[in-house]
């Protein structure tokens, strides 16, 4: 194995990525800035998803609105217009 080979344990495209530039931040760490670093990750992605679930029920309410606000009533009748 060469020098250069034993310095970058990594292909070149994991210095590009993210995940490879964490995982390589995350390998020299201590246990405990690791396993604080995954938390932090988690805790992020859960706030995500509910924002994710809070837009979801947003968009689904205005829709319900957009849908009611176009439905014809039963007391309101289309009048046929004619041109000449």
């Amino acid at each position: 194995m060469s020098e250069e080979a034993a310095e970058r344990p990594y292909v070149p495209e994991c210095y590009a990525c993210p995940i490879g530039t964490a995982s390589m931040a995350i390998q020299g760490a201590s246990p405990d800035a690791t396993e604080h670093l995954v938390r932090a990750g988690r805790e992020m992605l859960n706030a995500f998803r509910s924002f994710l679930d809070g837009m979801d029920a947003f968009l689904a309410m205005i829709e319900e609105r957009s849908t009611a606000a176009n439905k014809p009533s039963g007391d309101v009748q289309a009048i046929p217009i004619r041109r000449a």
